[in-house]
């Protein structure tokens, strides 16, 4: 099998929730298809594959917890999981402040030709909170950041 696109977006948006808090598959399933705004649906047949292949390569941990009476398995990054965690954040801002040029490139095409472009009102609202966990998982980082 080559490369799936989906595999790997999944991987990322795992590792990143995971750095924000651990959380159990289902939790990560409902967050996913929150930050995405729905586009990407994470079932059990996506998601627990995924699970899988990071707990055999060690970037996160499992742990089972008791929550209302059930047994649940709780994921956690792992030293490794972290050191993935930055390379794959350093990857994705490079490959974002790109796409920015290409729109802002774009805008100014627009405007020149004396069109507007605009953004959804609910775009704003999810890019809000999209900002706030990427500043919360920048936190995260910097407090585990190897020393000098």
């Amino acid at each position: 099998m080559g490369y799936d696109p989906l595999k790997v977006r999944l991987k990322f948006m795992v590792l990143t929730l995971l750095a924000v808090k651990p959380s159990h598959g289902y939790e990560l399933s409902k967050e996913i298809e929150e930050v995405t705004l729905g586009s990407v649906k994470a079932g059990p047949g996506s998601l627990y594959p995924v699970l899988r292949e990071l707990s055999e390569e060690g970037l996160i941990e499992e742990e089972v917890e008791v929550e209302g009476g059930r047994l649940r398995k709780v994921y956690r990054l792992t030293e490794k999981g972290w050191a993935e965690l930055a390379k794959a954040i350093e990857a994705a801002y490079t490959i974002s402040n790109s796409i920015n040029e290409i729109l802002a490139l774009a805008k100014r095409k627009l405007e020149e030709k004396g069109r507007r472009s605009c953004v959804p009102r609910d775009i704003l609202y999810y890019l809000g909170r999209l900002e706030e966990r990427i500043r919360r998982i920048r936190e995260v980082l910097e407090e585990n950041a190897c020393p000098d």
